[in-house]
């Protein structure tokens, strides 16, 4: 065949197929979020540069890529986008490196190449696994902040099917604001600015921590804004889980006992750090420095209430090292409120709602740094309804920088006294005189007058054989005279005397009821300095008490110049209000009161049933006669003054004032209060 067989013909081309694409992996990882991967053998001496496009188009934004080391040399090329996997399915996907086509994916393929999530880090080296999960925990949590919640679930489960190991956890500890050290077994430190990040809803990456290891500890520094109460994860270089104690942090203080020179140097450097914008933190270090802290605490009283404790403390601290005082029952505790003056000692008084039955009480001292000291153990005793010591001295605190309604110590002692049932008091009578049943009963006080005895009975006159007296005695050195003092009036003015000896520690309205249950009639409440000053008072209040529908009367009592000393008593919210106090006594006729004195005041038969009968008990009688008057107005009865016999007072003592008038005005506000089971 010549050589020209074919002429001018060109040779036919010979069709050579191209190199065939590699199948791109797709991992769905959560709704909206899915990675693309392609592994192949590394380009000679640098990472190849990689670029994906969908349907000939660059990713959409926001997108990660990367090249993680295999276990068995290669790459794996790997792509995070926020896609949809219906949408990403339907999408023409290529891969290229170094801008040469080497994978790809298409949605003609009867089966998309879909794989688990096990496959993303399966054949990943170890150096790989931890730069993925370092990227997933940092980089990928902020570029698909969007996809938060689903982004934390998959970092659990990465670290899961990666075995990242969890460091046991020890201890914690606590300073300042909510700074807090924990501690882990783990013998790795991290490196510095190794990241620290939180596994919750959503993935955190904490700023300003600190670690700190030594001898298999690993101790972290977790700063204010870098709180986290669930698991942490610390890259030493290789990722750890951190969990949180299970037990509560400790002080500080505590925490460092044992601890090695280093590690507590570490920690101090710290509180340091803090305590330039940390007051706590600043306190803790003037408490560290004071070893022997100058703080003292007296108990003044701690009783044992219906419902809980009432309680009063004065605590000595001039270098204000304490934040407050704290009350712990069993597991429970309640922080009080301090009242301090300008040399840093501080009052505390008031009703804590913590149940302590046979339960010693614990006064602990949180001090600035939020350390915790117990300063005593003390078994409270029952409430008897006396004001217990210190109520008066927080009260002219409270009162003086004008404190909130609620810390008044006198409106939690007046509720407290409103729970205590009645109770009644053994007394011991002595009869004087004739033996003989009168229509009415005059009850005074004995007190500290015996020629006022006398004066009572002479009072009485020619009406005596209508009337009996009966003072009221308290068991103490002087009750022989005042009894000596009755036998002499009895006998004198054949009037019948019987003497009420009580217990010097009874309540006055404890003494009333006693004293009206020996009653048969009408009674006649007076002050122990308060006597008739007109002919024929006798006969008028006997009629009135007979004939009236009304529970209780109130009576005008004039001073010795004859201006009105008890007149109509009302409340304001500033307190007592007694208009006509220091007027003439006309001023009194046709007026009424909401607060009946016990200084002059008549109960008919019924109210003395309804006194007697009353499950409130009250410890003072005024607001024991309040109720009945409260009952009268409910009625429709206002309590009116009888005017026509004003009574005189003949010296004792003034209206109360400061505290006890707190007090009695907190008690007789209360009577427009339902009583309650409890406060």
């Amino acid at each position: 065949m010549r050589p020209d067989a074919f002429g001018e013909a060109s040779a036919p081309a010979i069709a050579c197929p191209a190199r065939p694409l590699d199948e791109l992996r797709i991992v769905p990882l959560s709704a909206g979020l899915a990675a693309l991967y392609l592994d192949a053998l590394p380009a000679a001496g640098r990472r190849p540069r990689l670029a994906v496009t969908l349907d000939g188009r660059p990713v959409p934004s926001p997108s990660l890529s990367a090249s993680l080391p295999l276990e068995r040399g290669g790459l794996r090329h790997l792509v995070l986008l926020a896609q949809e996997m219906p949408e990403l399915l339907a999408r023409d996907i290529l891969l290229s490196l170094d801008g040469v086509p080497r994978a790809e994916a298409r949605p003609e393929w009867l089966q998309p190449p879909l794989r688990p999530l096990p496959a993303l880090v399966g054949g990943l080296a170890a150096s790989g696994r931890t730069r993925f999960l370092k990227m997933l925990l940092t980089t990928a949590a902020s570029l698909f902040s969007d996809h938060g919640a689903d982004l934390a679930a998959l970092a659990q489960r990465m670290l899961d099917l990666c075995a990242v190991p969890v460091a046991r956890p020890l201890s914690a500890a606590a300073f300042g604001a909510d700074h807090v050290i924990r501690s882990h077994a783990w013998d790795e430190a991290p490196a510095p600015g190794a990241p620290v990040v939180a596994l919750g809803r959503q993935i955190r990456r904490l700023s300003g921590c600190d670690a700190r290891s030594e001898g298999g500890l690993l101790h972290l520094h977790l700063p204010p804004a870098a709180r986290a109460e669930g698991d942490l994860v610390i890259f030493t270089p290789d990722p750890v889980r951190l969990p949180a104690p299970k037990e509560a942090a400790a002080p500080l203080a505590a925490w460092l006992r044992g601890r090695s020179p280093a590690v507590r140097t570490w920690a101090l450097g710290r509180v340091r750090s803090a305590a330039a914008e940390d007051p706590a933190a600043q306190a803790l270090l003037a408490e560290m420095r004071r070893p022997d802290l100058p703080v003292r605490l007296a108990v003044r009283g701690l009783s044992l209430a219906p419902g809980g404790l009432l309680y009063a403390f004065r605590l000595e601290d001039p270098e204000r090292l304490v934040r407050h005082l704290r009350l712990e029952v069993a597991d429970r505790h309640l922080d009080l409120d301090l009242h301090r003056d300008a040399g840093g000692t501080g009052l505390s008084a008031g009703f804590a709602p913590l149940e302590a039955e046979a339960t010693p009480c614990r006064i602990q001292t949180v001090l600035g740094s939020g350390r915790i000291r117990t300063m005593a153990a003390v078994q409270p005793a029952a409430f008897d309804g006396t004001a217990p010591d210190g109520f008066a001295e927080v009260w002219e605190a409270w009162h003086r920088i004008s404190g909130p309604p609620e810390a008044n110590p006198a409106r939690v002692l007046a509720a407290a006294r409103r729970t205590c049932p009645p109770r009644r008091i053994p007394v011991l009578i002595q009869q004087f005189g004739p033996v003989r049943a009168g229509r009415i009963t005059l009850i005074a006080p004995a007190g500290a007058h015996p020629d006022l005895i006398s004066a009572r009975a002479a009072a009485v006159g020619a009406s005596g054989w209508q009337a009996e007296i009966l003072l009221t005695v308290a068991e103490r050195p002087a009750a022989a005279q005042m009894r000596d003092a009755a036998a002499a009036a009895a006998a004198l003015h054949d009037l019948p005397h019987r003497l009420v000896l009580h217990d010097a520690r009874a309540h006055p309205a404890e003494v009333l009821r006693a004293a009206a249950a020996l009653t048969e009639g009408p009674l006649l409440l007076l002050g122990a300095t308060v006597l008739p000053a007109t002919p024929g008072w006798l006969e008028d209040w006997l009629r009135h008490l007979e004939e009236t529908p009304a529970l209780i009367t109130a009576g005008a009592v004039l001073d010795h110049e004859g201006a009105v000393w008890e007149g109509p008593l009302d409340l304001d919210a500033e307190g007592f209000l007694r208009p006509l106090d220091g007027l003439p006594a006309r001023r009194l006729t046709g007026t009424s009161t909401s607060f009946p004195s016990p200084e002059l005041a008549g109960l008919s038969r019924a109210g003395v049933a309804r006194l007697l009968a009353s499950s409130t008990g009250h410890l003072d009688p005024a607001p024991a006669l309040a109720e009945l008057a409260a009952a009268d107005r409910a009625a429709g009865a206002p309590s009116l003054f009888r005017a026509s016999h004003p009574f005189r007072r003949f010296g004792g003592a003034a209206h109360p004032s400061g505290f006890a008038e707190a007090l009695l005005v907190e008690e007789l506000r209360l009577q427009a209060i339902p009583a309650p089971g409890g406060f």
